[in-house]
């Protein structure tokens, strides 16, 4: 039996000399990570995975694949305001997925844990073969009611290039590159050598970034930058576990 490499197949030539073709296995693509129930880590794939003791869930998208729940508890001490994340059943549904619109999701509810640096355990809810039951038709509010940390998002790959490091960044400052993009960057060059659970002073709009000794996704050392609102906000999580509020856009 002889291989011979054809494009894009395998063909192996037998001793009858009739060709059979192996094709290659299909590409597939990286997943979406999951983000914790306070939206400030994200994972792949955390593990210690448990079902949850309930099946229907009600609260805001934030994302097609992400909505803030009113109550998920699920082992973990944040039990409302949690983000909750969905793998949809039927991708069709994703367009009733509007941001901001008030949902009700059931579905196979499971939680993850996943340990990090400092105190913290990341906790994860995910929302599997969701179904959407019910879904606000009124105009929803156009404006940001949370946000979250997103790691290496594309829109900043040539600047993570430039920095020579990977970058986590809020996500409400992706919305608006245009106006947020040279603060973003300068504030990014010029990093702080704190925890981003330091206390922060100054303009709650302005942006600061800070070299994440937290990992904002595991094994991903990087900057992480976002409003000093949103660092006020973390440094309220940090000093209480039971602080519930969501995160400032």
């Amino acid at each position: 039996m002889k291989l011979i490499l054809a494009s894009g197949a395998l063909l192996l030539l037998l001793s009858d000399n009739v060709f059979a073709q192996v094709a290659f296995a299909p590409v597939i693509a990286l997943p979406t990570p999951l983000q914790s129930v306070s939206g400030r880590f994200s994972s792949l794939n955390p593990p210690n995975r448990k079902n949850c003791p309930f099946t229907q869930v009600t609260g805001r998208v934030v994302s097609a694949g992400l909505i803030l729940a009113d109550e998920a508890g699920c082992g973990q001490k944040e039990t409302g305001n949690v983000l909750v994340n969905v793998q949809l059943a039927n991708p069709a549904d994703a367009a009733q997925m509007v941001v901001g619109r008030r949902v009700t999701l059931s579905g196979k509810f499971i939680s993850a844990e996943e340990r990090r640096d400092g105190p913290f355990t990341a906790f994860f809810v995910i929302a599997q073969n969701a179904e959407l039951v019910s879904a606000d038709r009124s105009v929803p509010s156009a404006s940001a009611f949370t946000s979250i940390m997103l790691c290496q998002p594309p829109e900043l790959d040539a600047l993570a290039a430039k920095l020579g490091s990977d970058l986590c960044v809020q996500n409400t400052l992706l919305d608006n590159l245009a106006a947020a993009g040279r603060a973003l960057e300068a504030a990014a060059r010029a990093p702080a050598n704190v925890s981003p659970a330091a206390a922060v002073t100054g303009d709650p709009n302005a942006i600061s970034c800070r070299l994440d000794r937290e990992h904002s996704a595991l094994h991903l050392k990087a900057i992480a930058c976002a409003r000093n609102s949103y660092w006020a906000w973390y440094n309220e999580k940090w000093r209480d576990r039971d602080f519930l509020n969501p995160a400032p856009p």
